[in-house]
C-alpha cells in the first residue's frame, strides 16, 4: 500500500506546484488536507461548471469559501460550456464564454479518484498537466480577483445603464406631464374668454333692449 498520493497544491497569490499528501491509517488524506486547508474541508469537483478535469479528481478547498478565505482562483467560461448551458455558481445563471464563471478561494488541493475503487489516488501525469493548465495563464494567480473586479464592474455598469434608462423615462414623462398641463391651460384660458365674450355681449344687448 502506497503511503502517499501525487497532488497539486494551488496556493494562493502563488503558481501550482505538486506535492506529496501523507496517507491516514484509514486510507484517505483527510489530516494531510486539513494541515494545508483548514479543519472543514470540502470537495467542490461536482460543482465546477468546467468539467475539463473530468471526474476522475477531487478538488479541496477550505469548506468556508469566501466568508473565511481570500479569492485565489478564477474559471473562466467557455463556448463549450455555454453551448452546454451549464449554470456558473458566480451569477447563478447560463456561463458566458469569456467571462468569469466560478471563483474558488483560498488554497486548493487537487488529487486523483478512483471511482471504480471510490477512493482518492495519485494525479497521472497527464491530469497533472490539465490541472495545471487549468490553473495557469488566465486562470492563474490573483484571476480570482481580477474576476470579482470584473462582475463589480458589470453590475455596476448595469446599474448606471438602469439608471440612465430610468432618468431617460421620466424625462420623458415629464415633459408628457408640462404639455399636458399647458394643453390644460390653453384650453382653460380659451374657455374664460369665450365665457368672458358670451358675458359682455348679454349685458350689452341687456343694455340695448332697456327703455329709459
Amino acid at each position: 500500500m502506497m503511503d502517499s498520493l501525487r497532488a497539486v497544491l494551488v496556493p494562493v497569490n502563488a503558481e501550482c506546484r505538486e506535492i506529496e499528501l501523507p496517507i491516514d491509517e484509514d486510507g484517505t488524506c483527510g489530516e494531510a488536507l486539513r494541515e494545508l486547508l483548514g479543519e472543514k474541508v470540502a470537495d467542490v469537483s461536482g460543482e465546477l461548471p468546467d468539467k475539463t478535469l473530468g471526474d476522475a479528481v477531487c478538488v479541496y478547498v477550505n469548506a468556508a469559501g469566501r466568508s473565511a478565505c481570500p479569492a485565489n482562483r478564477a474559471i473562466w467560461g467557455t463556448q463549450e460550456m455555454a453551448d452546454e448551458g451549464r449554470e456558473s455558481p458566480l451569477t447563478g445563471q447560463t456561463v458566458v464564454a469569456g467571462e468569469p464563471a466560478d471563483v474558488l478561494y483560498g488554497d486548493i488541493v487537487i488529487v486523483g479518484y478512483d471511482p471504480y475503487e471510490g477512493a482518492e489516488c495519485s494525479l497521472s501525469d497527464a491530469e497533472c498537466v490539465d490541472v495545471k493548465d487549468l490553473f495557469s495563464g488566465r486562470g492563474g494567480p490573483y484571476s480570482g480577483v481580477s474576476a470579482l473586479g470584473y462582475i463589480e464592474s458589470t453590475m455596476q455598469s448595469s446599474k448606471r445603464r438602469e439608471q440612465d434608462e430610468w432618468n431617460n423615462e421620466s424625462s420623458q414623462f415629464d415633459e408628457i406631464i408640462c404639455y399636458k398641463k399647458d394643453e390644460a391651460a390653453l384650453y382653460n384660458q380659451c374657455l374664460e374668454e369665450e365665457r368672458n365674450d358670451l358675458y359682455d355681449d348679454y349685458w350689452q344687448n341687456s343694455y340695448d333692449d332697456t327703455e329709459w
